[in-house]
Order: structure tokens, then sequence, then C-alpha cells
């Protein structure tokens, strides 16, 4: 199987947050596999303003792994039944590269629920932006007490084993994805220098298909009068 690259998401910037303990127990769990390959993306750390919003703000490395990646695990805490704000901000500041791209989401909480209510409020979102959700999430319950102050789980063998779970599903759906986005056509009939679209974004890997470095530089966007169906051909 081809490498595979499936960064970690750690999704609050609270200091002395225990998500953090979290998200480096999972990224030390990824960096075990065989033909993966992991960073930690610590939201807190972006250089994204908030004084704006959207496409217009995006940061050009976060973009970039997000571009790459052929996964994402993202750790979310769950803050009075929701998620962090800053993590919908940082998130809402890309499209076109999650598109048909895996995603696994980890919960954490003080209580017993593992963070539950806040994957519900996130796979609405997950669905949004073009990412397809594992079937199997990770919980982390009663965080404050699971991990010692040097960040030490405790029962490690049980979230180890769980993790394992979670990772295999996860591991299946990106390579699945990546096969897919590489060579399946969503409109076969096209002509091959035709973008595959999917809501109206262009997906990346057709740019790269047809040889091109910059999407906005590789098509020509135009909107049909009758149907108001938009599509996009390569500029030669």
């Amino acid at each position: 199987m081809a490498e595979l690259f499936i960064p970690v998401i750690l999704g609050t910037n609270r200091k002395g947050c225990m998500s953090r303990f979290v998200a480096n127990f999972v990224v030390e769990q990824v960096q075990a596999w065989a033909s993966v390959d992991t960073e930690l993306i610590d939201i807190g750390t972006l250089p994204i303003p908030t004084d704006d919003a959207g496409l217009s703000i995006k940061d050009p490395g976060f973009s970039a792994t997000v571009e790459r990646a052929d996964g994402l695990i993202i750790v979310v805490p769950e803050y009075n039944h929701a998620y962090p704000g800053l993590l919908k901000h940082v998130l809402d500041t890309n499209l076109k590269e999650y598109i048909h791209k895996a995603v696994g989401l980890c919960g954490v909480s003080a209580g017993a629920f593992g963070g539950t209510r806040v994957i519900q409020s996130m796979l609405p979102v997950m669905r949004e932006l073009g990412l397809v959700t594992t079937f199997y999430d990770l919980n982390f319950s009663g965080v404050n007490q699971l991990f010692d102050e040097q960040g030490a789980i405790a029962d490690r063998e049980t979230y180890v084993r769980r993790f394992d779970r979670f990772m295999k599903e996860l591991v299946w759906m990106s390579a699945v994805l990546q096969h897919g986005r590489q060579a399946v056509s969503l409109d076969p009939e096209k002509d091959q220098d035709t973008l595959v679209f999917h809501a109206n974004k262009p997906c990346p890997e057709e740019v790269a298909r047809l040889g091109s470095d910059a999407t906005d530089a590789a098509m020509e966007v135009k909107t049909c009068s009758e149907t108001g169906r938009v599509e996009a051909t390569l500029i030669r």
C-alpha cells in the first residue's frame, strides 16, 4: 500500500487543556503504523487572523498540509456541549483541500460520555466540508483523571486497543478514497480535459492529473445558461 499522510489536528487553544495529552497520545500511536506518516497541527499556533473569516484568510502552510493529507484525525474537546469556536474558524479557511478525504474524530470530555455530544455536533460540519467520517469514533472519558501530570495515560492497553480499531477503519477509508480521487471520474463521459467537480468545487487531484500546479490558473469556469451547471475545463 502506498504511504498515507494522516495529520492530527489539536482542536483547541485552551491553556492547560487535557486534549493536548490526547493529541500527543494519538500522534504516538499513528507513528507506530507502517506506511502512515503524520504530524501534529496545533490550531493555537496557526497564524490565522480573527478579524476576518473564510477562505480569504487561509494560512498557506496549513492549507498545503491539508491538501497533501489523505485523511485527518481531529482531537476535539467538548466545551458546554459544543466544539471550540476557533476550530470551526480554522477549518472554514479551506474547502477544496478536504474533498473526498477521510476524517476520524476523537472526542474528549471530563465526563463519562467521552465527547459523544461534540462528535455529533461535528458530523454535519464534516459533511459540508466534503470530508468522509469513519463510523468508529474514539472517545476519551474522564480526561482529568485519565492522564497524569507528565501526560502518561492510565489503562494504556485499553486505549491502545481502541485506537487500533479506530485506525484500521481510518486507514482503509483513506486508502480507498486516495485511489478514488486519483482513478475514478465523477463524470466519465466527459472529455479527458474536463476537471471533475464535486458540489461545484474542483478536485485538486484532477488538476494534478492534468499537469497543472495551480487550480485557478488551470481552469476556465463557465456557467451553462440553460442548466445553470458550473463547469471548468483545462486551459492549454
